[in-house]
């Protein structure tokens, strides 16, 4: 998947989008247009120095893939190991001295992955 999220970044697509198109190869659920959309106000940290947009994708899509519950589950350890491994959530903080988030969507959809398949 990160490979899939690394080329809708280099293709174009927004932080969330792309996560959102690379998972949807992945694990082959539909996107609607509805949900390609909602991606164009989900970008950059909201606007505001926010969460980073990416990482409200990776909530989503755990959402879509699981049951609630599961999804719940999942969410805690995925944010859990993200903050260990990034200190921090917010988009400022994660794409600090970068000059592109590319390669930290690329992570971010491995450790996705990586939650998406544990048992």
């Amino acid at each position: 998947m990160k490979e899939k999220a690394i080329f809708y970044c280099q293709s174009g697509e927004n932080c969330s989008l792309a996560l959102l198109k690379a998972a949807s190869d992945t694990y082959h659920f539909p996107l609607s247009p509805e949900m390609i959309s909602s991606c164009g106000a989900v970008t950059a940290g909201f606007g505001i120095g926010g969460i980073c947009a990416t990482l409200v994708s990776a909530i989503q899509i755990l959402g879509i893939l699981f049951p609630a519950e599961e999804a719940k589950r999942r969410r805690l350890f995925f944010l859990l190991e993200f903050r260990e491994k990034f200190s921090a959530l917010d988009c400022p903080t994660l794409s600090a001295g970068k000059e592109n988030c590319t390669e930290l969507i690329g992570e971010i959809a491995a450790l996705l992955q990586s939650h998406i398949e544990a048992d």
